[in-house]
């Protein structure tokens, strides 16, 4: 499986991206920023592309279940990501037609961690590392399913350095979409 990401959750690893990520920013300014967001994203859509092969290989992923439900199906694939990813575990769950993805009080956040022992890191890293590649995951599913779009939105963060808690949302567009019971 990739290894880049959140999907690592080796700190060392997580050291040497942010401080990559340092460099970049030290010769490029702000403008690295997108090249980083870029990079997390593709790392999560590999991820993803891992995620449902494998699952298509185990026959876990039933095509014509997902299209009758995508919201649920979205927040299934996220789930099982974690779950399958081991560490630390978001709550997941789904709302309507958007599935939310929240850290609360995540004192093992290995992102907090590494950036305490990393050079100097830029306080939004989360916004360019964690949340993009999260959105990369997610984004094969609108790939192999033209008929859904899924708008991904932070709604609320919050980094102290002690504790931090994080809310994204995947808002699922469908024509197909059932309404939960």
């Amino acid at each position: 499986m990739n290894d880049k990401g959140i999907n690592n959750l080796s700190i060392q690893t997580r050291v040497e991206e942010l401080n990559d990520f340092t460099l970049l920013h030290s010769k490029f300014g702000n403008v690295a920023f997108r090249a980083i967001q870029k990079n997390n994203l593709y790392s999560g859509f590999t991820v993803g592309m891992e995620r449902i092969t494998k699952l298509l290989k185990e026959e876990k992923f039933d095509i014509e279940i997902f299209q009758q439900n995508p919201v649920e199906g979205v927040r299934e694939f996220l789930h099982g990501y974690f779950e399958d990813r081991g560490g630390n575990m978001p709550d997941i769950w789904a709302d309507g037609n958007t599935v939310f993805l929240e850290t609360k009080f995540c004192k093992d956040c290995l992102t907090i961690e590494a950036e305490k022992l990393a050079e100097q890191c830029h306080e939004d890293v989360c916004a360019i590392y964690c949340r993009t590649f999260a959105k990369g995951i997610v984004s094969v599913l609108e790939d192999l399913f033209p008929e859904i779009v899924i708008n991904f939105y932070n709604v609320s963060s919050r980094r102290d350095g002690k504790d931090s808690d994080c809310r994204e949302a995947f808002q699922v567009l469908s024509p197909k979409r059932i309404e939960n019971p």
